[in-house]
């Protein structure tokens, strides 16, 4: 926290948070920043040291004047979400580290991740049985059977790693547990005797983890030897992304739903060279979707081919929180801590991009994809063609 010498103070419901003040900081140049980019600069101003900051600043500013960046930076999230498929191998060399510290006369123990660590386990669940009533018991009983070796050893880093984890079959998908239990929006930690506040932000081993920016967290897969090394406190790095700036107007028409969003967009999207950008959606049709259809949309961003595909966090991201059972102290602080980050969406804003693309809405109507590419959308009237 040693990047900000006079972080900003602000107090929400009774108690005095620290957090980033991007606003102070930038002055009028917020506005014109993409909100991915705040959200990125944020982090690196809080968790790095104080040259790194500046350097990062410096590249934030000339990205506004040339729309792109070859400047590298320092990305460290704040959570790793891993599924059972990639967390074994992971798992085995944390075990296999332990053991060489044990042989060298150190305590295997003092080698925990740094960072929480959430794993699902039922990215590979199969299905055996279905149509009759006690499908799910049985395939439960099957799994245990079938995957009882790596259960064990999820158990035993469940019970032995400090900030990890595991969530056992039945509990969900990782996207979906993602999305309707962890993801905080603003995350809350201690540092230096004082409690801070920021986004919240996260790197998935599976390459739809961008799903979660439907409700405003920034997040994007990595592969698994990545995963290891962020979770021992090696930050990401990654050049300041290019941004591509999606703006939404009007409302979708009666009939057409957030998957008929989702197909118009990546048949839009593939429609130009995005060479692994951010993608941003921004204008006044943002606010009228709901999260569940941000989520179909951002759950696309590898069909269309870009890094993420995010959006900001305003008051649907709130509702989302406290329909999905949220406590009250995360919902509560969401708008007031979004405010003073400087990272709350205005939908009239016009943020500088590297390239904007325009998406009515109002256009949209019911459609079909496939039979193998999402971009093949289609019309119901032209299916029998």
């Amino acid at each position: 926290m040693h990047a900000l010498p006079e972080p900003a103070v602000t107090v929400i419901g009774g108690v005095a948070f620290r957090h980033v003040d991007l606003r102070a900081i930038l002055g009028p140049d917020l506005e014109r920043l993409p909100w991915v980019t705040r959200i990125l600069l944020e982090n690196v101003l809080r968790a790095a040291p104080r040259e790194e900051a500046a350097a990062a600043l410096a590249a934030a500013r000339d990205w506004l004047t040339r729309g792109t960046s070859e400047a590298e930076i320092a990305f460290r999230p704040g959570r790793v979400l891993m599924h059972d498929t990639t967390c074994i191998p992971a798992l085995v060399d944390i075990a296999a580290m332990r053991d060489a510290l044990a042989e060298a006369g150190h305590d295997p123990a003092a080698l925990n991740p740094t960072l929480t660590v959430d794993v699902s386990v039922d990215h590979s669940v199969a299905v055996d049985a279905f149509a009759v009533r006690d499908a799910l018991a049985r395939n439960m009983r099957t799994e245990i059977g079938r995957n009882a070796e790596r259960y064990r050893m999820m158990k035993w880093a469940g019970r032995s790693l400090k900030g990890m984890r595991v969530h056992p079959p039945g509990t969900g998908i990782m996207h979906t547990l993602n999305l309707e239990q962890l993801a905080t929006v603003i995350a809350e930690t201690e540092a230096g005797g004082a409690r801070w506040l920021m986004p919240d932000t996260l790197l998935g081993t599976d390459s739809h983890t961008p799903m979660i920016n439907g409700i405003g967290v920034l997040a994007w897969g990595i592969g698994g030897i990545e995963a290891e090394s962020v979770m021992f406190g090696m930050p990401a790095m990654l050049r300041l992304p290019d941004v591509v700036g999606v703006r939404l107007s009007g409302r979708l028409p009666e009939g057409a739903l957030g998957t008929d969003l989702a197909l118009a967009v990546t048949e839009l999207l593939r429609g130009v060279e995005l060479g692994g950008a951010f993608v941003e959606f921004f204008g006044p049709g943002v606010s009228t979707l709901t999260a569940g259809d941000r989520a179909a949309v951002a759950n696309m961003a590898p069909e269309y081919g870009a890094g993420t595909g995010y959006f900001p966090i305003d008051a649907a991201t709130v509702a989302y929180l406290a329909a999905t059972g949220r406590p009250a102290a995360i919902v509560e602080r969401v708008e007031p801590a979004a405010r003073a980050i400087g990272i709350w969406f205005d939908p009239a804003a016009t943020p500088r991009y590297t390239r904007v693309l325009e998406l009515d809405l109002g256009a949209i109507g019911p459609s079909l994809a496939g039979p193998r590419r999402p971009q093949d959308r289609l019309a119901p009237s032209d299916a029998p063609a």
